[in-house]
């Protein structure tokens, strides 16, 4: 038996502290959880199927976004709610610990799609805070000037770089980290080539057409894809090391 297989076998009989164990299974959970609860948040949002929602776009004005506030559902509305505030908080994590899984053999591309998911994610805590906003206007009696209030918000310049900063970070990120991670061949090719294809369908394809299903439809792809990554983060560093060492030591002998 080589000296590779040798060092691997006597990592795998080190007992992982504790400590380790739940960083891994904390982040992995991460990944699993931010599409889920943007595909849920998109799911309950009270202005069904629009991919701007709450935002007014072509099809709802802000007349009928406050409507369909007030006339919400009241257990979907704190089911939207709550999902939304959640991803605020996972989001972010999620693009990182994608890219780290491609860190070490596509270092370039695994940077560059956090940084644009890093940058695209954190904006969702400024869009989930026009939702309460929106929402406090709808149901008290200060509902007359949501129209006004609305349009005045969305068309000012900074609030339109920030959203424009929403669109094309976390949709990038997840193209440039779907390459990575299928270069790094660290999760299954068919993940990674869901992280890519769900790009276009969450953003000129939902937005195109006005369909807020294919938001989340893109998010369930991107929590299919999670999966065997956050399967790999579950397993220990050294374990998958030692068994590629092991691969290519015994293609050399």
């Amino acid at each position: 038996m080589n000296l590779i297989a040798k060092h691997s076998q006597q990592e795998n009989m080190v007992p992982e502290p504790v400590y380790r164990k739940l960083q891994r299974a904390f982040f992995a959970l991460c990944l699993l959880l931010a599409p889920l609860t943007l595909s849920l948040s998109f799911a309950t949002c009270p202005l069904y199927n629009n991919p701007n929602c709450p935002e007014t776009g072509r099809t709802a004005s802000p007349a009928i976004v406050g409507a369909a506030f007030r006339d919400a559902n009241p257990l979907l509305l704190q089911v939207f709610f709550f999902v939304t505030v959640l991803a605020i908080y996972l989001y972010p994590l999620s693009y990182i610990y994608l890219g780290r899984l491609a860190m070490k053999r596509s270092p370039w591309l695994a940077i560059s799609g956090m940084v644009c998911g890093f940058i695209g994610s954190i904006i969702w805590g400024f869009l989930a805070d026009e939702f309460f906003w929106i929402n406090m206007l709808a149901q008290s009696d200060l509902n007359a000037h949501l129209p006004q209030l609305q349009h005045a918000y969305i068309t000012d310049g900074w609030v339109y770089a920030v959203h424009t900063g929403w669109v094309i970070g976390h949709l990038f990120g997840y193209v440039l980290l779907g390459i990575a991670l299928l270069r790094a061949r660290a999760i299954p090719g068919w993940a990674a080539w869901l992280l890519i294809v769900s790009a276009p369908i969450m953003g000129p394809l939902s937005y195109g057409t006005d369909q807020g299903l294919f938001q989340v439809l893109g998010y369930g792809l991107v929590f299919i894809a999670s999966v065997p990554a956050a399967l790999a983060i579950l397993r220990r560093p050294h374990e998958s090391q030692g068994i590629a060492g092991i691969q290519k030591a015994d293609r050399k002998s």
